[in-house]
């Protein structure tokens, strides 16, 4: 099977009163329409991550777009890994897609494998634990000075080799944990 490791990276479309908000009030913007994305993360099985990165949201969504179609064309039979990636990742990029009026490439979310679905057995809720504290729980662990709440301040400040350095980590931690979803035959759970 050929794999393609996807992690994206948000910030506010705006930072008007973007800091002056509680943390909840915040939590709020990371959606589609008030966040846009300021970087992705692509990684083949056992190659090197592609970073893109920049303010130019549509440019950046083009080249996903392009990246994603000549690696369906290289490798017809292939599945998008991610951690919380049906939820968050591809609806956040196909949502922004559509304002930006990117032409999307056609895929099915059965060709997708969303991390998170399988190792919690599909269970829902806001409990299921994060991608960092289930590698930390197998013993993979990429500690990091950086989380994913700091990217929109990393973003305002234009930090965007931190913003990199962060989603690098991600992708090499996705990547561990898809590889022991697969040691234990996790990956072979179907929902229906």
């Amino acid at each position: 099977m050929n794999y393609l490791y996807l992690d994206i990276e948000t910030c506010p479309v705006t930072f008007d009163g973007y800091f002056e908000k509680e943390e909840e009030e915040r939590q709020k913007l990371i959606n589609p329409v008030d966040s846009k994305v300021i970087a992705i993360g692509l990684k083949e099985k056992d190659k090197d991550s592609v970073i893109l990165i920049g303010e130019n949201e549509k440019e950046l969504l083009e080249k996903f777009w392009n990246y994603f179609k000549d690696f369906k064309t290289k490798y017809p039979v292939f599945r998008i890994v991610g951690f919380n990636i049906k939820s968050f990742d591809i609806s956040f990029l196909v949502t922004r897609s559509f304002i930006n009026r990117v032409k999307i490439q056609h895929f099915s979310l059965k060709e997708i494998l969303d991390l998170r679905d399988y190792i919690t057995c599909f269970r829902y809720g806001k409990s299921r634990g994060t991608l960092k504290e289930f590698g930390e729980a197998i013993g993979v662990s990429l500690i990091d000075d950086i989380d994913g709440s700091m990217v929109a301040e990393l973003c305002h400040k234009k930090d965007y080799a931190s913003i990199e350095k962060y989603l690098l980590k991600d992708m090499e931690l996705t990547e561990e944990v898809h590889k022991v979803t697969m040691e234990l035959n996790i990956d072979k759970i179907r929902q229906y």
